[in-house]
């Protein structure tokens, strides 16, 4: 529970009132509040809506550097920080300027900072320095003249369409980064940005994956209504109905809550300091058992104005004798959602939305399971505890994990969208494998950590970095996607382990960026990077041998003491002429992501609605026997023909049928060119899909392609040595400029041929019959002007010549040349 204290609240105030030096500890202001001379930040300060905070000319704001410990959900970083939601007001005068610097000697990220989080923030003639961001726009509005952000990491961020700057005469140089905008903030003209070191200016796009809208629930009517103020629940209560709880309701040691399935429970707002959150929710010292079912979900939220921080939480204290059980519930409007310390509690299939923080924990053991956490200021928060995550989607909130000394086990989770981080990790052993860690503002960090294993997960699409390592020892890398980041794949600082079998790809600046490492970089893929595969910052060695660096040489990919005669060397030998084999970590593809090299296939992965699978030129995909693609989103598989795509099996040797099928639903927009699908049960199987095939050989295959409807293009493409070359149901399609030869079937239409267009193709030596129709096609095929080859075009089609009551082709005029072909046939 929060403590209140009015005579605490009264001397902290008081001591920030004063004119004198002072010190500001970690606080909530509750009333207008005026800085002056030189005061000291020890802790963190929020503004509250309703207050305002004043700062006089001439006054210095220093920061005491500390990452701290906090838990409190009210705060947006673990560094020292001002919040506003109500109002700062810091205006200085060319004479008599206002600082903010840090209490120890400057440095980058000593402190994080002024978040603005839905306040208004008024400067003039500021200097804000040694900060991670100088300012943080959020959400609210910033007016800021003749002030100047310099020696901070990121000078300004601007973040979300509601994001509002404006000024006249400012700088934001010196930092490492001077403006950053995200999420449709407008980028700023009020400043002069220039003179940072690493770019002035960079627009990033975060890309959540959205939660399936929920209707609202209300009880039966009918149901049971009852009202709880400050009251103590002995023995076993059970809750139905409507319940309204209008003050703290606490479960005894030895007693029980128990909750059915279509409750909803109700807070009321109660606020004695004026600090904006309620005081009112549940103490559970004895248990809890909630148990709705997906079809009546239990509902804590709010009552009357629904708002983040209405109530306080489930707080659950004491109780680690048996589980408690938290399921099918959602968790609206509170300050925390669940709140648990020394317990044990088990959350499965739950849904935490408009909270400041999802969930918080400490010295517990901890089951989350198939728990949706989105639209929260923090989705999840722990620290000294047992904790296992499977099946979790965090999407779309402020804050993703926060964990601190936790023994971690995270299988099969979405952390995606977050507006700052993914998953923090602080200290602890962790295993997390086969995750999704995607589109975030930064993906996995991971610090003063000893040992852990990250194996087969996607941290790909962050807006800056997929994986941050610092104070890191013995951690092993291996089998991950890092691909698609905004700046870098990977960063390493003080971190000692060993990276192997990783995809590192198509991230925007680099993908290994190392300020100092200790282990061994190998037998990664790191390809299509921006400017470097590997930019060594700092003075000591690497040790990066066995790499494939999309075959190009080390030397143009790597930046090292060859460029800057202060930096360490990348040590490369034994660099790898051809792309290790990657074996895809995640069965279902859910945002963007590229396949370079070689990419192999153990089971079928699944392309869903709104994600895109685009595959470079020269990747070769290998399918294990049984495996294959499925797209119901969209993939683009785009060689050259210099560097074609090929799908095929894994095995040697293979004969057909080694691998199922690349097959589309609704796949709209669609592409293969230039690729090479050989060896499969069906090559490509498309369903009511837009799709393009150009340039393509199918060999075989069982069958080259079979479809329903489309529409559907085929152009200048070679289907040969398969079973079927082409199969068509009730199809939509243009074949054009192909060659359809040395298969046993070279078309087979099943049924509904008039959608069927072949026009200047090459049909010939198949060895039943160039096109049959079959039985049920009762419609006549459009084949006019193409080669039959030496034969009479009749001899080696089936239709209503032989078979009355089926469809006829149409094969006249036809062509008495072959049609240039689109790959060499021994004809």
């Amino acid at each position: 529970m929060r403590v209140c204290s009015s005579i605490i609240v009264f001397l902290a105030v008081a001591l920030l009132l004063i004119a004198l030096p002072g010190v500001a500890s970690a606080m909530v202001l509750t009333a207008d509040t005026l800085w002056k001379g030189e005061v000291t930040l020890a802790e963190d300060v929020l503004v509250p809506e309703g207050v305002t905070l004043r700062i006089a000319p001439g006054t210095v704001i220093r920061v005491a550097a500390a990452e701290s410990t906090k838990t409190e959900p009210e705060y947006l970083s673990p560094l020292t920080e001002v919040t506003v939601r109500g109002a700062l007001v810091a205006e200085g005068s060319a004479a008599a300027p206002i600082s903010f610097v840090t209490a120890a000697p400057p440095r980058e990220s000593a402190w994080a900072g002024i978040l603005i989080d839905g306040g208004r923030v008024t400067l003039s003639h500021c200097r804000v320095s040694s900060a991670e961001s100088a300012l943080y726009l959020i959400d609210g509005s910033l007016q800021m003249n003749d002030s100047t952000l310099t020696g901070n990491r990121y000078g300004m961020v601007l973040q979300g369409e509601r994001a509002r700057f404006a000024g006249t005469g400012n700088g934001i140089s010196g930092n490492d980064y001077g403006l950053i905008t995200f999420q449709g903030a407008a980028p700023a003209a009020a400043a002069a940005v220039k003179g940072n070191r690493k770019n002035d200016t960079l627009s990033l796009k975060l890309s959540p994956l959205a939660a399936a809208p929920r209707p609202p629930i209300e009880p039966a009517v009918g149901g049971e209504r009852r009202s709880y103020g400050d009251t103590v629940l002995r023995g076993d209560t059970v809750w139905s109905g409507r319940i309204e709880v209008t003050g703290t309701v606490r479960v005894p040691e030895g007693s029980r809550l128990l909750i059915l399935p279509g409750t909803v429970v109700e807070f009321g707002m109660h606020d004695t300091n004026g600090d904006g959150i309620g005081e009112n929710g549940l103490l559970v010292q004895g248990v809890i058992i909630a148990k709705g079912s997906a079809a009546l979900p239990i509902v804590f939220r709010g009552a009357g104005q629904r708002r983040r921080g209405n109530w306080d939480s489930i707080n659950i204290m004491n109780s680690d004798g048996t589980w408690n059980v938290i399921e099918h519930c959602r968790i609206e409007d509170a300050y925390r959602g669940l709140h648990f310390h020394f317990s044990r509690v088990a959350v499965t299939d739950c849904e935490f939305s408009n909270n400041y923080r999802g969930a918080q924990f400490q010295e517990a053991t901890v089951l989350l399971r198939g728990n949706s956490f989105h639209d929260n200021k923090s989705a999840l928060q722990g620290r000294d505890s047992d904790v296992t995550l499977k099946g979790n989607r965090v999407n779309g909130n402020l804050q993703g994990i926060n964990l601190l000394r936790c023994n971690l086990v995270a299988r099969g989770n979405q952390v995606t969208g977050q507006w700052r981080d993914g998953v923090r990790i602080r200290e602890g052993a962790t295993v997390l494998e086969e995750n999704l860690i995607d589109g975030n503002r930064y993906g996995l960090l991971l610090s003063d950590s000893y040992y852990g294993s990250y194996a087969r997960n996607s941290l790909s699409n962050n807006a800056e970095t997929g994986l941050a390592l610092k104070n890191v020892d013995n951690v092993e890398i291996a089998g991950n996607f890092i691909g698609g980041n905004g700046v870098s794949g990977i960063t390493l600082q003080e971190a000692r382990g060993h990276i192997s079998g990783n995809l590192i790809s198509d991230n925007g600046d680099k993908g290994i960026g190392v300020l100092s490492f200790t282990g061994v970089i190998e037998g990664n893929n790191l390809a299509g990077n921006g400017r470097w595969g590997i930019d060594l910052d700092g003075p000591g060695d690497v040790s990066a041998p066995r790499n494939w660096w999309g075959g190009r040489r080390p030397a143009e990919v790597i930046s090292d003491k060859a460029i800057d005669p202060g930096k360490g060397t990348v040590r490369c030998p034994e660099a790898a002429p051809a792309p290790h084999r990657f074996n895809w970590p995640l069965p279902t593809m859910q945002t963007a992501a590229t396949w370079r090299g070689e990419i192999g296939i153990e089971k079928e992965v699944r392309v869903v609605p709104g994600a895109t699978l685009s595959v470079a030129p020269g990747t070769r995909v290998a399918f294990a026997a049984g495996a294959g693609l499925a797209v119901t989103g969209k993939i683009l598989a785009e060689g050259t023909p210099q560097a074609k795509v090929t799908f095929t099996a894994q095995a040697a040797n293979s004969a057909r049928g080694a691998w199922e099928e690349i097959i589309l639903e609704h796949a709209d927009g669609s592409v293969f060119s230039n690729c090479v699908v050989e060896k499969g049960n069906w090559g490509i199987h498309s369903h009511f899909s837009r799709l393009t095939v150009s340039d393509c050989t199918f060999r075989d295959n069982n069958g080259g392609m079979r479809f329903r409807s489309g529409p559907i293009e085929i152009r200048r493409s070679l289907f040969t040595g398969n079973g079927i070359g082409i199969r068509s149901y009730r199809g939509n399609v243009l074949v054009e400029g192909s060659t359809v030869t040395r298969n046993d079937t070279g078309i087979f239409v099943r049924e509904k041929g008039g959608g069927v267009k072949l026009r200047n193709n090459n049909l010939f030596a198949n060895a039943d019959y160039n096109l049959r129709l079959g039985d049920f096609n009762d419609e006549d095929v459009d084949a006019r002007e193409n080669w039959w080859g030496s034969e009479q075009p009749a001899a080696t089609i089936y239709d209503a010549k032989n078979e009355p009551g089926i469809g006829t082709v149409r094969f006249e005029p036809f062509l008495n040349r072959q049609v240039p072909p689109a790959a060499e046939v021994p004809l």
